[in-house]
C-alpha cells in the first residue's frame, strides 16, 4: 500500500471505530464499501471482520455487566450454522449482487422502523434473523443490520443492547475468522492492512465509548436506525455501480 492509501484506511477505520463504540454496531457498515474502493473485496472483508472482532473485545468489556445470553443464544446458534454459507458466497458470489442485496434490505426494514412500525416477531424470528446475520457476516462482514434492528424492536434499553449486540458480534466474528483462515483469505496483504489500521481502530472506538453517556435512549435509537438506514442505501448504490 503506499502512503495515500495508508491515510485513507486509517481516516476510514477512525470514523468505523468511532461509530462501534457509540452504537455497539456499524462497523463493517461504515468501513467495507469504503474500503473496497481501495482494496478488493476479498481483502477488505476479511480485515473488517477480524478488527471487528477487536473493537467487540473493546466495547464489551465497558458494557460486559448488561449482557444477557438468554436474550442472544437461539440467534447465535443459527448464525454460526449460516456463517460458513456466507464465507462461501464470499469466494464465488459477485460482490456486487451481494452489495446489492443486502443494502436493499437493510434499508427497507429500517425506514419502516423509522416510520414507528413494530413487528410482533416471537421466537421463531430468531432462526432466520440469525441465518441471514451469520450469512452477511461471512459474506460481506455485515452481521449487525439484522440484529440491531431485531433488538431495537424488542425494546432492548441502550445498555442492554450495546451489550447483547456485542457479546453476538464477539462470538460469531471468532467463528467467521476461523472459516477465513481454513479458506486461506486472511493472506500477508490482509494481515499488512490490518496492522495499519489497528491503532485508528483503537482511538475510534474510545472516543465512541467516551461519547455514550451524552445520548439519551430516544436519541440513541435515532441515531442507531439512521446510520443503518444510510449504510444500507450506501451499500445498495455501491453494488450497483460495481
Amino acid at each position: 500500500m503506499d502512503v495515500d492509501q495508508i491515510v485513507f484506511v486509517f481516516m476510514i477505520v477512525l470514523l468505523a471505530g468511532f461509530v462501534q463504540g457509540l452504537t455497539s454496531f456499524g462497523f463493517a457498515l461504515i468501513s467495507v464499501p469504503l474500503l473496497v474502493k481501495l482494496i478488493p473485496m476479498q481483502q477488505a472483508v476479511p480485515v473488517v471482520v477480524v478488527l471487528s472482532l477487536m473493537t467487540n473485545i473493546a466495547v464489551l468489556y465497558s458494557c460486559r455487566q448488561h449482557v444477557r445470553m438468554k436474550q442472544i443464544w437461539p440467534l447465535l446458534i443459527a448464525s454460526l450454522i449460516a456463517a460458513p454459507f456466507g464465507t462461501y458466497a464470499l469466494l464465488y458470489v459477485s460482490a456486487s449482487a451481494l452489495k446489492l442485496g443486502a443494502g436493499l434490505l437493510v434499508a427497507v426494514v429500517s425506514m419502516l422502523m423509522l416510520s414507528d412500525k413494530s413487528f410482533p416477531l416471537g421466537r421463531m424470528a430468531y432462526v432466520p434473523i440469525g441465518a441471514v446475520s451469520g450469512f452477511l457476516n461471512g459474506s460481506i462482514s455485515m452481521s449487525g443490520p439484522p440484529v440491531a434492528l431485531f433488538l431495537t424492536n424488542q425494546g432492548a434499553d441502550k445498555m442492554t443492547f450495546r451489550a447483547n449486540i456485542t457479546a453476538y458480534g464477539l462470538i460469531l466474528n471468532i467463528i467467521t475468522v476461523g472459516t477465513y483462515v481454513y479458506e486461506g483469505l486472511l493472506n500477508e496483504a490482509s494481515m499488512q492492512t490490518i496492522g495499519w489500521a489497528v491503532p485508528a481502530m483503537i482511538i475510534g472506538v474510545l472516543i465512541g465509548i467516551k461519547a455514550v453517556g451524552r445520548f439519551n435512549e430516544r436519541l440513541f435509537k435515532t441515531i442507531a436506525l439512521w446510520l443503518i438506514l444510510v449504510t444500507g442505501i450506501w451499500t445498495a448504490i455501491n453494488g450497483i455501480i460495481g
